[in-house]
């Protein structure tokens, strides 16, 4: 239950609503889902999206790009594809990437700052998908994270990981087609 004050200052208490329940109702045109969910995930939404661009500013708008989206977007969520939660972390890092790519970067990474961002540990958005991840190889569970976590091209991480082109290829590949086999069973 929250609090929340209404157009008059009164009190009004809201129950929590799941993130399936507010994206079907953000659908039907529900601006108070919208606010609920911003609520509820706006800060996870920022998190990603602060890891990926590593700036704050552009954070804050690749999160307000991400909250748009998924209101024009919302009634697309389907639960049988998926949780709300991934859903929602996927259009965030897809916001974040996108807002990386039209900007122009404002500091290069050094060698060892890219190194330790790809060693480290990241909580994956949805349960299922980190116990698929912990089944994968170890070079292959580290290739997709770190390729997807910050916006990589197979080239970029090939580099990163100091390891061929076609071998950090077929890591992903490999690695995507086990975890969709594994997120699907």
């Amino acid at each position: 239950m929250t609090r929340e004050a209404s157009c008059d200052g009164t009190m009004m208490i809201t129950k929590f609503r799941s993130p399936e329940t507010l994206l079907r109702d953000m659908a039907a045109g529900d601006e108070r889902a919208l606010r609920q969910l911003y609520e509820a995930q706006g800060d996870w939404v920022y998190a990603i999206a602060l890891r990926i661009l590593r700036d704050t500013q552009a954070a804050e708008d690749a999160v307000q790009e991400a909250f748009v989206k998924l209101w024009r977007t919302a009634g697309r969520f389907d639960a049988a594809l998926g949780s709300a939660k991934t859903w929602i972390g996927i259009i965030a890092r897809n916001a974040a990437l996108d807002m990386g790519r039209r900007r122009q970067p404002t500091e290069e990474l050094d060698e060892s700052t890219m190194a330790s961002l790809a060693t480290e540990a990241v909580e994956p958005p949805d349960p299922k998908l980190g116990k698929c991840l912990d089944q994968l190889p170890r070079d292959q569970a580290q290739a997709i994270v770190t390729m997807y976590n910050f916006g990589l091209s197979h080239s970029e991480l090939s580099h990163q990981l100091d390891q061929p082109l076609g071998t950090v290829k077929c890591w992903i590949r490999r690695g995507t087609q086990s975890l969709k086999h594994c997120m699907e069973s």
